[in-house]
């Protein structure tokens, strides 16, 4: 049977790509700098979001595109930060375990990341069904203003919709090749 095991963990190091110590700690911190900046881009969304809401305390005047955009960040930024605050992460140790036990933490780490850009396509075809709906009862019921505001949210929303309905594609995609690798591991 110790025989078996050292076939076994010989086949693995034997699969494992060889990569420098150097490179290894390059990536890492790559990574660790795009996440930092992609935290500090959604810190700046949501500020950017709460100060347009938080404009006519300080006397702005209350426009329809206003009154058309506030439900959707009411209701859109408490959900997304409550998303981004509950996504699990992975112990620093399960890098130390076994193949299998590391595969399997990372498996669980590729569900939620997959359920999350799923509530995303969701919450990208419920926007631009909120800005159609909009369109749709500006010109039947508003005037000139509204309509215009209508128009420049529906283009707003169509635009963010191609832009994340492209990433997610291509983020889903990359997680399911991952995924499908480490459930060969497990």
């Amino acid at each position: 049977m110790n025989d078996f095991d050292d076939l076994l963990r010989h086949a693995w190091q034997a699969a494992q790509p060889s990569t420098d110590s150097a490179a290894l700690i390059r990536r890492v911190r790559r990574h660790r700098l795009r996440l930092k900046l992609r935290r500090a881009l959604e810190i700046a969304i949501t500020l950017g979001a709460v100060a347009m809401l938080l404009r006519p305390l300080a006397g702005a005047a209350v426009t329809p595109a206003y009154w058309l955009v506030m439900p959707f960040f009411v209701v859109y930024m408490p959900a997304a930060w409550w998303l981004l605050l509950r996504a699990s992460r992975a112990p620093v140790e399960a890098a130390a375990l076994d193949v299998s036990s590391y595969a399997r933490v990372r498996l669980t780490q590729l569900r939620t990341g997959l359920r999350e850009l799923r509530i995303t396509r969701v919450a990208v075809l419920t926007l631009l069904g909120y800005a159609g709906a909009v369109v749709v009862g500006a010109f039947l019921l508003g005037d000139a203003p509204w309509r215009e505001a209508a128009s420049q949210l529906l283009l707003a929303a169509a635009a963010w919709s191609a832009a994340l309905l492209w990433f997610c594609a291509r983020r889903r995609r990359h997680a399911l090749r991952e995924y499908r690798a480490m459930r060969r591991l497990t």
